[in-house]
């Protein structure tokens, strides 16, 4: 399905029945090696999957938060959350080639400091191509009318998921599909919907990056310290978060920035419960 020629009430409709919706195409083949490069070399320079530079990185360098606000992600985004939403967090998902890094399953709400949680979704953007053997996302479609179930924090070397969250769900890879998904082009997904991966079993790194959108209706549960995102579309009549500003290309100056966002979200993050 292309965001170009889906309507927005067919993609929320798939949306609401499946959990997800994608590919969809967000790049040409020029701007997507474009932003892969600026990856790679943030990669290289600051080893983005072993730092916490890893995460809300749209604070941080100017390409990321212009990824943020592409036009064709954002009108998938605003088809379901409508049309005054922020962007709480990116994050990025890169496997290398032949190694075990996986995400165990489990829904993304459960550790998102939003209510309702069905006022978020998140955007998975591909700039290698994803296929099945590379450790494609798997979905269980349809699962994510069951609600918010309860997890278990499990850490282990391969996990890619910082809290090691994981969900106890009777044959989860009998009942997934996977979403094969072409450079250029993105998911987007339900927060309830379960979902996971496995290992990269190619000879290429999978790139790849998650968005997570809020609507400005959505309310911080945890309170330890203030939430913070930068204003996508729209305006925010609520002011349920502060607003971070957008990266100038100062990199000593967004990095101070960053830093603060990053430590607000995390202390709500590793302090609350699932029943928060």
């Amino acid at each position: 399905m292309n965001a170009n020629t889906g309507n927005a009430g067919t993609l929320k409709k798939s949306y609401d029945e499946q959990g997800y919706v994608g590919p969809l195409f967000a790049l040409s083949e020029a701007e997507n090696a474009k932003y892969l490069a600026h990856v790679e070399a943030a990669e290289k320079e600051h080893r983005l999957m072993q730092s916490d530079y890893r995460c809300k990185t749209n604070v941080l360098f100017p390409w990321m938060d212009e990824l943020t606000r592409n036009p064709h992600i954002g009108d998938a985004v605003e088809a379901i959350l409508g049309s005054n939403f922020h962007c709480w967090d990116t994050l990025f998902w890169i496997k290398y080639p032949e190694t075990d890094k996986l995400v165990s399953w489990h829904q993304d709400a459960t550790y998102w400091n939003f209510a309702p949680k069905e006022k978020a979704l998140t955007v998975w953007l591909c700039f290698s191509g994803a296929t099945e053997d590379m450790g494609c996302i798997r979905y269980i479609p349809g699962s994510h009318k069951q609600g918010q179930s309860h997890h278990s924090d499990i850490h282990t070397p391969e996990n890619l998921l910082m809290r090691g969250q994981t969900i106890e769900y009777p044959d989860p890879l009998g009942s997934s599909v996977p979403a094969e998904v072409p450079a250029g082009h993105f998911l987007m997904h339900h927060p309830h919907i379960v979902h996971g991966s496995l290992n990269n079993r190619t000879k290429s790194a999978r790139i790849a990056c998650g968005m997570v959108f809020v609507s400005t209706q959505a309310k911080p549960i945890a309170t330890y310290s203030p939430e913070s995102s930068i204003m996508i579309r729209g305006v925010d009549h609520y002011n349920h978060v502060l607003h971070d500003l957008a990266p100038t290309g100062n990199f000593k100056q967004d990095e101070l920035r960053w830093k603060a966002a990053y430590d607000r979200q995390h202390d709500n993050y590793y302090k609350m419960t699932q029943e928060a």
